[in-house]
C-alpha cells in the first residue's frame, strides 16, 4: 500500500471476493464514510447500503462520496472506475478489489466489448495495469493495513471558478463553453451561475445535478432534454444551462442549443475533457464550429489537490494525456510503412489508442479495453519512421451457418459480433452476406497534420488486400453519413449497398453500409444488394432525408417479386423489423391497387399515406399504441397473403 502525500489514497486488496468484504467489515464500521461499494456481488453485509452495479455507475454523476470499494475480482469494468474516482473527495480512501491469481482470470467485463458469449482472459490490459500499478508504487496485498488520511475532506479551492466566473459574466457571446477534467467544479461554478441570470438547467440525468443545485439559485427550474424540446416554454428563461453536454446525443444537444438560439436566448455548456464518453472537447468543436462561443478552461481541481495520487494513477491507467504525438509535416519522397500491429505489442496499442482518442470524439474506455484484448480483431498502422500517423481497426465476419443465418433473417436471433454481416441480413434481407466471409473496417484515423494526403485511401488498400490473401469475399464498413464519409469510401472503391431508415442517436445521421467486393461471389453479393437498394430507394428517398439521387439511381420497376413476397411472409409471421419491409409494403399497396379485385387493407394504406408517421394511425384506428398497429397490420397481411397464396396455380 502507498500512503504518500496525497489527499486521496487507494489501497489495493486481491482475494475472493466473500472473504474480502468479509473482513473489510470492520474497516467500514471503525471509518465513517459513504462507502460507495461498485460491485456485482450479492449479500454483502448490512453496513455497505450504498450498493450499486458497474453498469449503474451514472448515476453517481456529478455528486461528492467519502470513502469507496470497487470491486474487480469478476469483472474490471474500467468506465465505472473512472466514474467512481471522480465522485470522490479529499480525504478518501478507494479499496480496489482484484482477483486472488490473473494467471487464468476470466474478465466479465468482455461480455461488454468482446463478440464472444463467454468471458475471456484479458492478458494485454492485465500487464498494462500491473505496469501501472507498479510505477505508482501501490503494492498488491492480502492484509489490511487500517491507516485513514488525516485530511479535513472539506478543502476546496476556489479561487480559480472565481475567476472564470467573473470571465463568463463578462462575456457577450450566445454560447459559453466551460471545459475541464472531472474534480474541477464545472457543475459548481454552473449553479453559480445561475444567481446572476434567469437560467434553466437540463442534463443526461437530473441525478447528476447534485452539485449543480447544491451552489444554484433555488429556483432554478430542472427540464429532461426530450421534455425541454417539446415543451415549448413561454417565456423562456435567458440561459439555458446544459450540465455535461457530451454525454448527450449529438442531434438532442444540437436541438437544445437551436431552441435557445431561435428564441434569442443564451447557452452555458458544461462538458468534460478525456472522461469515460469520449473526448468532450473535440465532440462540442465538431457541434460549435460554425457558432459564437467563448471557451473557458478550469485546471485545478477542488475536489482533491493539484497533485493528487489517485487522479495520476486514473489518468496513466486510462492513457489521459499520458502520450503525445511528433508533429512535423510530411516531407517530400518521406516512405509511408503500412502493416499490421502485434497484438502483444503493448506500447504500440497504447499509441494507437491515443490517436484514434485524439481523432474520434466517440472514442471511449470500452475502445481501449477491446484494443488491448478483444479477439477476431486486427489493428492497422501507418508509420512515419518511428512515428505513427494513421490507424484502423478491423474485424473478421460471416461464415455463419444456414440455420443461424436463418434465425437472424426471421429476426428470432441477433448474437454477439458480425455487425454488417448481420445488418445485411436483417434489415436487407440477403442471407448471401453472413455466409460469405468478410473483413469489417471498424475504425480508421489519421493525425490531422497528416490527413488529405491519401494515407487513409492506402491503408484501407492495405487492408484490403490483406483480405484477398486470406480469402475473403468483400470488405465492408458501417459509416454514419457525411458528404466527406460518401467521397472517402467511394474513392476507396467501396459500393453503397444499404440505408440505415432511422437515424443514429449517437451522430444525428443514418448509418450507411458499403462493400469492396473481392471474390466472384462478393460482387454477387453487391450486385444483389444494389439492385435491392435501387428498388427500395424509390420509395425510401420519400422518408429519408438523405441525397439519394447522388447515392443511388432508383428503379422505377415496382412489380411485386417472389422475394417481395418472402419478406412480406417474414414480417407478418416472424420477427421481420417493419421499417427493413417498408418498400416492400410500399409495392405490395401499389401493386393491391391495380388489381381489379383487391383487397380492403386500410391501415397500410393510412401508414404509407401518413409516410410511416404512426400516431395518427394509432388514433385513427383507435389502437393502443405501437405494437397493437403492427398486430393489426400483420393481420391484415395475413389476409392478403392468404388470399395471394390460393389465387397462384
Amino acid at each position: 500500500m502507498h500512503f504518500a502525500d496525497s489527499s486521496r489514497k487507494l489501497w489495493v486488496l486481491h482475494g475472493e471476493a466473500a472473504i474480502l468484504f468479509t473482513k473489510l467489515t470492520v474497516v467500514i464500521e471503525q471509518n465513517k464514510g459513504d462507502w460507495i461499494t461498485v460491485t456485482n456481488q450479492a449479500n454483502l453485509a448490512s453496513n455497505l447500503f450504498n450498493v450499486i452495479n458497474p453498469n449503474q455507475t451514472k448515476r453517481l454523476l456529478g455528486q461528492e462520496f467519502k470513502h469507496a470499494i470497487f470491486d474487480a475480482t469478476e469483472a474490471f469494468n474500467l468506465d465505472a472506475l473512472a466514474m467512481l474516482i471522480g465522485t470522490l473527495v479529499n480525504g478518501s480512501v478507494l479499496i480496489l478489489l482484484l482477483p486472488k491469481d490473473f494467471a487464468h482470470w476470466q474478465d466479465y467485463d468482455s461480455l461488454r466489448w468482446n463478440e464472444n458469449a463467454c468471458p475471456i482472459t484479458t492478458p494485454n490490459f492485465i500487464a498494462h495495469l500491473t505496469q501501472v500499478l507498479a510505477e505508482h508504487n501501490y503494492a498488491i496485498n492480502h492484509q489490511f493495513v487500517n491507516q485513514f488520511p488525516n485530511i479535513d475532506s472539506t478543502f476546496y479551492n476556489f479561487q480559480e471558478q472565481q475567476n472564470v466566473l467573473k470571465q463568463l459574466l463578462e462575456s457577450t457571446k450566445t454560447i459559453k463553453v466551460v471545459i475541464a477534467k472531472r474534480g474541477r467544479g464545472k457543475s459548481a461554478l454552473a449553479g453559480q451561475f445561475s444567481h446572476y441570470h434567469h437560467c434553466l438547467v437540463t442534463a443526461p440525468n437530473k441525478n447528476s445535478l447534485t452539485t449543480f443545485f447544491r451552489f444554484a439559485k433555488t429556483t432554478t427550474p430542472f427540464y429532461a432534454p426530450d421534455e425541454l424540446i417539446t415543451a415549448n416554454l413561454d417565456p423562456f428563461p435567458e440561459y439555458l444551462i446544459i450540465d455535461e453536454a457530451a454525454m448527450l446525443p449529438l442531434p438532442i444537444l444540437a436541438k437544445l442549443i437551436q431552441l435557445a438560439i431561435s428564441k434569442h436566448r443564451k447557452i452555458l455548456l458544461t462538458t468534460t475533457v478525456e472522461g469515460y464518453e469520449g473526448t468532450g472537447q473535440g465532440f462540442l468543436l465538431k457541434l460549435l464550429a460554425d457558432k459564437a462561443c467563448n471557451f473557458f478552461y478550469l485546471q485545478q481541481p477542488i475536489r482533491w489537490h493539484a497533485d493528487d495520487q489517485l487522479e495520476q494513477f486514473s489518468d496513466h491507467l486510462m492513457l489521459n494525456g499520458m502520450l503525445s504525438f511528433d508533429t512535423q509535416m510530411l516531407k517530400k519522397n518521406q516512405t509511408i510503412d503500412y502493416s499490421q500491429v502485434d497484438r502483444q505489442d503493448i506500447q504500440a496499442l497504447k499509441q494507437i489508442y491515443y490517436l484514434l482518442k485524439n481523432a474520434h470524439y466517440q472514442t471511449t474506455l470500452v475502445d481501449l479495453r477491446r484494443l488491448f484484448d478483444a479477439q477476431n480483431l486486427m489493428v492497422w498502422q501507418a508509420k512515419i519512421g518511428d512515428q505513427r500517423v494513421a490507424a484502423a481497426v478491423t474485424i473478421n465476419e460471416g461464415n455463419l451457418t444456414d440455420a443461424l443465418i436463418d434465425e437472424v433473417w426471421k429476426g428470432t436471433r441477433r448474437p454477439k459480433g458480425n455487425l454488417v454481416a448481420q445488418s445485411l441480413v436483417a434489415h436487407a434481407g440477403e442471407k448471401l452476406a453472413a455466409k460469405l466471409q468478410s473483413l469489417r473496417i471498424n475504425r480508421i484515423a489519421v493525425i490531422e497534420l497528416y490527413r488529405r494526403q491519401h494515407i487513409a485511401q492506402n491503408l484501407v488498400q492495405s487492408i484490403t488486400n490483406y483480405a484477398e490473401d486470406h480469402g475473403k469475399d468483400f470488405v465492408s464498413v458501417s459509416f454514419a453519413f457525411s458528404d466527406d464519409n460518401y467521397r472517402f469510401w467511394l474513392a476507396c472503391g467501396f459500393n453503397i449497398v444499404h440505408i440505415a431508415s432511422r437515424k443514429e442517436t449517437s451522430s444525428g445521421t443514418y448509418s450507411v453500409m458499403a462493400i469492396k467486393a473481392i471474390s466472384q461471389a462478393g460482387h454477387i453479393l453487391v450486385e444483389k444488394l444494389q439492385h435491392k437498394l435501387q428498388r427500395n430507394s424509390y420509395w425510401l428517398k420519400q422518408i429519408i432525408d438523405l441525397p439519394f439521387a447522388q447515392i443511388v439511381t432508383s428503379d422505377p420497376d415496382q412489380g411485386l417479386t417472389n422475394e417481395d413476397i418472402e419478406e412480406l411472409y417474414g414480417f407478418c409471421y416472424y420477427h421481420r423489423p417493419y421499417e427493413s419491409t417498408y418498400a416492400v409494403l410500399c409495392r405490395l399497396h401499389s401493386y393491391n391497387q391495380t388489381q381489379t379485385s383487391k383487397i380492403d387493407l386500410p391501415i397500410l394504406s393510412a401508414l404509407i399515406t401518413n409516410n410511416t408517421s404512426e400516431l395518427p394511425v394509432i388514433q385513427q384506428m383507435q389502437l393502443t399504441g405501437k405494437n397493437a398497429l403492427m398486430q393489426a397490420l400483420k393481420q391484415e397481411l395475413a389476409g392478403w397473403l392468404g388470399y395471394w397464396h390460393s389465387a397462384q396455380p
